[in-house]
């Protein structure tokens, strides 16, 4: 759990992302301004004791060392707020804001009567097939939401800032996130991040791959197969996946974009009931549809995805998690 204790909150929270795999760094209190390096890269002296082969910043300093972590968060400075550094972190985390009063909301979203980026972000996965997987979520003191999501290995995003839509940004290499517990300043007082959903980060959803330009890419044609990590699901889960994937694959002809479509829609069920991730569902359909193709087969990549796509976001519409003891009896 992403708990902190009343007695040194701030210590507790950075210990806790670090426990997760996550490089922390102090931030000034009550602000999002890192703590460290007091000074820019062109000021640099190489006095600080961090500079001395180069000036460090924030990013270069950012930890996952308990000693190191314990002493940031001293007794004489217990007040610090927590940064994530998003990059050696592995996550790219999606900054959904809300509409400011008195600034102009834009074409289409005014139409639509849309004015925070959770619904433009829901509208934009809707419109690509797309879902919103749940992870691991912090609301900040503005009423926005962070989405924290696990980068694909070998990738290396930037950050962006209203490229993707209205009201959302993204901070992944480079970028870092203000984290729970921390209080800031505002307007109306003080206020702090807060956990809403303590989950491991999921998978970065594929729509927003594409988005940030990093394609997914379509297994190759080959033998049906179920990818290794289903290994890691619960049985009644994997269960789900092998069968719908050998539904797939056995799909009479004439028959196999409507099977492709409702086995799809199925395991959306299961994605957006959080028991199953996009990617392994992805994977499996993937695989199954390709071992279709072949003479008399009208299927090709393109139309493969894009039917496993709008099958996963018709089930999103009715989130299932199923009762594995149910699953016992009907398997009985």
């Amino acid at each position: 759990m992403y708990a902190a204790p009343q007695t040194r909150p701030m210590l507790a929270g950075a210990l806790a992302a670090a426990s997760r795999g996550w490089h922390v760094f102090p931030l000034l209190p009550n602000t999002k301004r890192p703590a460290r390096p007091d000074h820019s890269a062109d000021k640099c002296t190489g006095t600080d004791p961090r500079c001395r082969n180069g000036h460090a910043g924030w990013d270069a300093r950012a930890t996952t060392d308990e000693t190191r972590i314990r002493r940031a968060w001293a007794d004489d400075a217990p007040t610090y707020g927590l940064g994530i550094a998003c990059g050696p972190s592995g996550l790219v985390v999606v900054d959904l804001d809300t509409h400011k009063p008195d600034t102009e909301i834009p074409e289409p979203w005014n139409r639509f009567g849309i004015t925070t980026g959770v619904e433009v972000l829901d509208h934009i996965a809707g419109a690509r097939g797309g879902t919103i997987t749940r992870t691991f979520t912090v609301r900040t003191p503005s009423g926005g939401t962070h989405l924290y999501y696990r980068a694909p290995e070998g990738s290396r995003f930037g950050n962006t800032a209203g490229t993707i839509g209205w009201l959302i940004d993204t901070r992944a290499h480079g970028g870092y996130v203000v984290a729970p517990p921390t209080i800031i300043a505002t307007s109306t007082g003080t206020s702090c991040y807060t956990v809403v959903e303590d989950r491991p980060p999921a998978p970065l959803p594929m729509f927003l791959l594409d988005l940030l330009g990093h394609q997914h890419r379509p297994t190759p044609a080959g033998p049906t197969r179920i990818p290794a990590s289903t290994d890691r699901l619960p049985a009644y889960v994997k269960s789900a996946v092998t069968q719908e994937a050998a539904n797939v694959a056995s799909a009479p002809a004439k028959q196999h974009n409507t099977r492709l479509f409702v086995s799809a829609k199925s395991l959306g069920q299961l994605i957006a009931g959080g028991v199953l991730d996009e990617h392994t569902a992805y994977d499996a359909l993937t695989t199954a549809a390709h071992s279709l193709m072949g003479p008399g087969c009208e299927c090709n990549p393109r139309e493969i995805d894009n039917t496993i796509r709008s099958g996963f976001h018709a089930g999103a519409a009715n989130p299932r998690t199923p009762n594995p003891r149910e699953n016992s009896r009907k398997a009985a």
